[in-house]
């Protein structure tokens, strides 16, 4: 394999280093390796800064360089479109924010960017079109969360291997295509902008790369020199004439069913994987009786908890619920603070709601007030989870006081096989601080 690096620090066997200016013929390699963020040096100390911040090139006073250039960039463009459309080669570009432009002003002006090097192509995906390269943008974007990374494609290995490194740019279609519509995603980041990009090109490959800044080019050379070698070994062209797929071969449908098997079981695994996320996230949520993500966290533990004990619960305000069963009706509120024990104003709140429902005649409730304090400890080493007067006004108004953690103990038995309805008359029933005695 021939691989031309332009502006791109690599190193492996069969790569060779040329500036744009000087390079051979771009359809004369098999792979271009292509670092847009050295192309502004071309114009950089010519071009003039105007009064509108853009800079600019004005033909007839700058020696000629505008016209060389547009000429250069038509010359290298159009060798680019013949690597990819009439040598099946591969054109990988790392994807940079490319803000930085010159303007040659002409009537009408024309813009360069680093981007403008790549050959104009129309690509169709109905009912999607999209435009290259106007109608992809390279967002200025930097970040090291690169979520997910396609696990089985050939550039895999070099793109988890760099991903520590973070990226530059995100790419996205300006008439708001997906891309995923004219080829492969490879990557993406934790909100799911797309960071690299493999498009088929009639013969050929344009892929787009994560910035990467800072990757050792040895091992840059290392990793990705083979996976691109992979891809051109590949003898069938993406997206084949329609004609092509009647031509088939003794035991090509033999594997065709193992894939369509492999299929449904891959979909199975996926519903078993769902529903097993699903148990799990019940089991984590009982476990916001001891770490909750807040005052909500704990109300959403709570339900979850007095569900499994077997009332029905629905929300009364935004941290009070209503719990029913046969031994009663109860009003539980989830109190939460992080730093120290429960104060009055959580008990005095709970005798108003419990006031508050008798007066409307909503029949009677026992009140249930559930505390977490100081969730950053382990449960057996925290200090008082309320005060004394939390404590005493309970005990007075006959409302159960009971620790997150004493009600994981309870669900721990029920879900061991102990009985729920012990635990259902005792919470309705107590008053002041109730404990977990199995």
């Amino acid at each position: 394999m021939k691989a031309l690096a332009l502006g791109w620090d690599i190193e492996g066997p069969g790569v060779a280093r040329a500036e744009l200016k000087d390079a051979d013929s771009l359809a004369s390699f098999d792979a271009i390796l292509y670092d847009p963020g050295s192309v502004p040096e071309l114009w950089r100390g010519h071009a003039e800064l105007s009064g509108d911040g853009a800079w600019r090139l004005y033909p007839g006073r700058d020696l000629g360089l505008s016209r060389a250039l547009e000429r250069m960039f038509s010359l290298r463009r159009d060798e680019l479109a013949a690597l990819l459309e009439k040598g099946g080669g591969l054109v990988v570009v790392r994807a940079r924010a490319g803000e930085e432009f010159v303007e040659i002003a002409t009537s009408p002006p024309h813009r360069l960017t680093p981007y403008s090097l790549l050959p104009h192509l129309a690509l169709v995906s109905d009912p999607h079109h999209l435009v290259l390269p106007q109608g992809l943008k390279f967002i200025p974007r930097r970040g090291r969360d690169i979520a997910w990374i396609d696990p089985a494609h050939p550039l895999t290995p070099y793109l988890e291997a760099f991903a520590p490194l973070g990226y530059e740019a995100v790419l996205v279609s300006s008439l708001g295509a997906p891309l995923s519509a004219f080829g492969q995603v490879l990557a993406k980041n934790r909100v799911g902008d797309v960071l690299a990009w493999d498009v088929p090109v009639k013969a050929g490959r344009l892929i787009f790369l994560p910035a990467f800044p800072g990757a050792d080019p040895q091992l840059a050379g290392e990793l990705l020199l083979p996976a691109l070698g992979a891809l051109l070994s590949r003898p069938l062209a993406e997206g084949g004439p329609s004609w092509l797929s009647k031509y088939t071969l003794p035991g090509e449908e033999e594997l065709a069913a193992e894939a369509r098997a492999l299929e449904a079981e891959k979909k199975r695994l996926k519903k078993k994987e769902e529903e097993l996320q699903e148990a799990q996230r019940a089991f984590d949520a009982l476990r916001g009786l001891l770490f909750p993500r807040g005052a909500q966290g704990l109300l959403s533990a709570v339900k979850a908890a007095l569900e499994r004990l077997g009332f029905s619960c629905e929300p009364l305000d935004h941290a009070t619920l209503v719990g029913r069963a046969e031994e009663g009706e109860a009003l539980v509120r989830a109190s939460f603070s992080p730093s120290g024990p429960i104060g009055p104003e959580e008990h005095r709140a709970l005798v108003l709601s419990l006031d508050r429902r008798h007066t409307e005649g909503h029949g009677e409730a026992h009140g249930v007030l559930v505390a977490v304090a100081e969730s950053r400890l382990d449960p057996r080493r925290r200090g008082p989870q309320w005060t004394e007067a939390v404590r005493r006004g309970c005990r007075k108004h006959g409302i159960t006081l009971v620790s997150g953690y004493q009600l994981f103990r309870a669900v721990e038995h029920v879900l061991k096989g102990g009985e729920r309805k012990e635990i259902r008359e005792s919470l309705v029933a107590s008053e002041g601080e109730w404990r977990w005695k199995p």
